[in-house]
C-alpha cells in the first residue's frame, strides 16, 4: 500500500541474479534516539551474520537476515511511511524520479514524502556507496540522512518486489505520452503560472473538496490545489501539457486525474468518469508561453516555424490552412472580429495575392506579409493582432469558452466556486456578460412597469473587480500583464 503522493515506477528489464533494495531519507526525518536503536541493533546483527556466514550456518544466516529487514521495517520505514512531507517536496521527488528511471539497473522505485526505495540490479564494478551520493546530490535543498538501508536480494525476492511496483506504477504512462509526442520535437515545457495564488485562494481548495483544472498546462495552479488537500481532475487538449503536467504532479498519486480533451467539453469529459458535480473550476484561457516560445507550434512570428497554431496537434486544421484556402472576405473576418485589426481587409487582400504566387507556410513568412501592409510603429510587431485572431480561429477559442461559460455552473455544487483568468478583452468581455447575466437578481427594460425576477440568477460575484497581477508578479512575469481573473460562487 502506497502512501498519497508516492510516485511509484516498474522498469521492464527483469531481475537477474543478486540486487539490491536501498532505502534512503532525509535527514530529521526520524528521531536521533530512533537512528541510534537501529544503529546498535544492526551492528550486533551484521556481526552474528558474519559469524553465521563463516560456519557456514545458513538456516541461521537466514534467520539472522529475515530479523534485520524486521527490524528495518520497524525502526525506520514504518516511521517513514507516516512522515508528512519534508524538503522532498513534489517537483524535487519528480525529478528524482525520473532520474532513477533513467538509471542503468534500476528495477524500481517507491519515491515517498520524505524517502527513497530503489529496487537495482548493480553490475560488479558498480559502487553502490557512490551510486547513492550521485542520487542525493541529484535533488538540490534536500539534506539526507548519512545512512540508508542497503539489502541484498535473491531474483525471486526482487521479482516480488519489482511486481509490487508494476502494479501501483503512476510514472510509466507519463513517460510513455512523453515519447509519444516527441515527434513534436518540443522545448521543455516550463510554464510560469500567472496569478496562481490568487486565484487558487479564491476556489478554497481543502480536504475532502473535489476541484477541476479545465486548462491544465503545465500544473502550476493544480499542484497548489492538491497541496491543500483537494483532489483534482486536470483537463487539457495538448499531450505535451498534459505529459508535463503528469511528470510535475506525479507524487500526488490518485488525488490526480489527468483527461485528455478540450475545456468546452468539461462538463461531459467529468461525467463520463462518474463526476457528477464538484467544489470548484478553474479556467486559464488562452495560450501558455511553452506553446509560444516552441518554434514548431507555429504560434508565434519572433522564430521562424510552421504556420500551426494548433493547441490540439490532432486537430484537423492548422493556421496555414486557413491563410491558404478562406476566401478573402472571410480571412478580413477573421482578423477583424477575433484581432479587432482595423486594417484587416487590407491585410486579407495582401495575404491573397502572396499565396497565388506561393503557398504561405512559416511564421515568418506571413508575418513579413503583414508588415509590408503595416510598417512597424512602436513596440508593438504589425502582426500580432493578425496572429492572435488566426490563433483564436484555429481553436475556435470564443467558442469554446462560450461553451464552458454556459455549462460549467451545473457542475458545481452550492457553495461552488467558478473562476476564470483571461487575456485580452475579447475573452474577458464574454465572461464579464455572463457573470453579470447569471449574478444579477433581477432584470429590467425600459418597457416594463417594474423589473423582473431574472430567470438566469444562479450566483454572486466573489469580488466586484476583476484580480490582476500585483507589482512583483509583473516584474517576475511581463505576460501576467494582461491577466484578468474574475469569480463568481454557485448560490
Amino acid at each position: 500500500m502506497n502512501a498519497p503522493g508516492t510516485v511509484v515506477y516498474a522498469g521492464q528489464q527483469e531481475p537477474v541474479g543478486i540486487c539490491y533494495r536501498i532505502v534512503m531519507w532525509e535527514a530529521d526525518a526520524l528521531p536521533q534516539s530512533s537512528l541510534e536503536e537501529w544503529k546498535d541493533a544492526r551492528k550486533d546483527l551484521m556481526a552474528a551474520m558474519r559469524d553465521a556466514g563463516i560456519k557456514g550456518a545458513r538456516g541461521k544466516l537466514s534467520g539472522l537476515e529475515k530479523e534485520l529487514h524486521e527490524l528495518n521495517c520497524r525502526v525506520i520505514e514504518g516511521p517513514l511511511a507516516t512522515c508528512p512531507r519534508r524538503a522532498l517536496t513534489c517537483t524535487r521527488a519528480n525529478a528524482l524520479a525520473l532520474l532513477l528511471a533513467a538509471e542503468e539497473g534500476v528495477l524500481g522505485f517507491r519515491v515517498g514524502a520524505c524517502s527513497v526505495e530503489v529496487l537495482l540490479q548493480a553490475g560488479e564494478e558498480c559502487d553502490l556507496v557512490a551510486m547513492q551520493e550521485s542520487w542525493k546530490r541529484s535533488t538540490e535543498g534536500v539534506e539526507w540522512c548519512s545512512d540508508a538501508i542497503c539489502e541484498a536480494m535473491m531474483p525471486a525476492a526482487a521479482a516480488r518486489l519489482q511486481a509490487e511496483y508494476r502494479a501501483a506504477d503512476t510514472l510509466s504512462e507519463t513517460i510513455a505520452e512523453e515519447e509519444a509526442v516527441t515527434d513534436l520535437e518540443l522545448s521543455p515545457f516550463h510554464h510560469v503560472t500567472v496569478l496562481a495564488r490568487e486565484a487558487v485562494e479564491a476556489l478554497q481548495p481543502a480536504e475532502g473538496r473535489v476541484m477541476v483544472d479545465a486548462t491544465l498546462g503545465g500544473g502550476g495552479h493544480s499542484e497548489l490545489m492538491l497541496q491543500a488537500g483537494a483532489e483534482v481532475w486536470g483537463i487539457d487538449q495538448d499531450p505535451a501539457a498534459r505529459a508535463a503536467a503528469k511528470r510535475r504532479l506525479a507524487p500526488f498519486g490518485d488525488k490526480l486525474h489527468v483527461v485528455a480533451g478540450n475545456f468546452r467539453n468539461a462538463v461531459a469529459l467529468l461525467q463520463e468518469r462518474g463526476v457528477q458535480s464538484v467544489d470548484g473550476l478553474l479556467a486559464d484561457i488562452g495560450i501558455s508561453s511553452p506553446q509560444v516560445d516552441c518554434a514548431e507550434r507555429g504560434f508565434s512570428f519572433l522564430n521562424e516555424g510552421p504556420l500551426d497554431m494548433r493547441m490540439n496537434p490532432a486537430a484537423e486544421r492548422s493556421a496555414a490552412d486557413i491563410v491558404n484556402t478562406a476566401a478573402e472576405s472571410e480571412l478580413a473576418d477573421i482578423l477583424w472580429q477575433y484581432g479587432e485589426e482595423r486594417a484587416s481587409r487590407a491585410i486579407a487582400r495582401r495575404i491573397v495575392q502572396e499565396r497565388s504566387k506561393a503557398p504561405i507556410t512559416t511564421t515568418t513568412q506571413l508575418a513579413d506579409i503583414i508588415a509590408t501592409v503595416l510598417p512597424r510603429k512602436g513596440k508593438q510587431h504589425p502582426a500580432t493582432r493578425s496572429f492572435q485572431a488566426l490563433r483564436i480561429a484555429v481553436n475556435d477559442e470564443l467558442g469554446a469558452l462560450a461553451d464552458l461559460l454556459h455549462t460549467g455552473l451545473s457542475l458545481l455544487r452550492s457553495g461552488g466556486r467558478f473562476a476564470i483568468i483571461t487575456f485580452h478583452s475579447l475573452e474577458d468581455r464574454a465572461v464579464k456578460r455572463f457573470f453579470e447575466q447569471v449574478t444579477r437578481p433581477e432584470i429590467d427594460r425600459p418597457e416594463w412597469p417594474a423589473p423582473r425576477p431574472n430567470p438566469d440568477y444562479a450566483a454572486k460575484l466573489v469580488f466586484r473587480k476583476p484580480i490582476t497581477a500585483g507589482e512583483a508578479e509583473l516584474s517576475a512575469n511581463p505576460r501576467s500583464r494582461s491577466a484578468k481573473l474574475r469569480v463568481i460562487e454557485k448560490l
